[in-house]
């Protein structure tokens, strides 16, 4: 992996595109997580490729690409949810009124996990995808979100209580 980062740093678009495909995702799956709107999640990815593909020659330390891209794909997606918080302050969300028969299997919809995983508020959600999907340390989420580890730890918690108390109901689910 080091020889393709270093390719990639040196304008090689082939070796970035194999980096991205072995990325792609993880990638997705941070975006999901943070941004509900399909569109905004594929905005905020090309976006942040676009950014990588410029800045990957600043990259220092090649081991850290991946927490790197993570980073990027993280910032411009709280940028594109600030954008539309701000644009829809006087718009009703109908989105939850729709019928669910109706929605399309996607492949991040984990046999219902994405629709249970929307129970939880963003912050939750993000924490708890980068952390169980995305093999993030606490530690590494900490710096990807510039929050304390404990704060991370606390999230974690939270979403777990959220998601017992969601998934217990059921009574056929256990959340570690």
């Amino acid at each position: 992996m080091e020889d393709i980062i270093e390719k990639a740093k040196m304008g090689d678009s082939e070796a970035f595109n194999e980096l991205i495909e072995q990325h792609k995702f993880k990638i997705y799956k941070t975006a999901k997580a943070i941004l509900k709107n399909e569109d905004d999640v594929c905005d905020a990815i090309q976006d942040s490729l676009i950014r990588a593909y410029k800045g990957i020659g600043k990259l220092e330390n090649n081991e850290y690409f991946s927490t790197w891209l993570t980073r990027i794909v993280i910032n411009k997606c709280y940028d594109i949810a600030r954008k539309n918080s701000e644009k829809n302050k006087k718009i009703i969300d109908i989105s939850e009124a729709r019928n669910p028969e109706l929605e399309t299997y996607d492949n991040y919809n984990d046999s219902g996990l994405e629709s249970i995983l929307k129970c939880l508020d963003e912050d939750l959600r993000a924490v708890t995808i980068m952390f169980y999907y995305d093999d993030i340390s606490v530690k590494d989420i900490s710096e990807l979100l510039s929050i304390p580890e404990g704060t991370v730890k606390s999230r974690l918690s939270r979403a777990r209580a959220k998601l017992f108390e969601v998934l217990g109901k059921e009574g056929e689910y256990y959340v570690r």
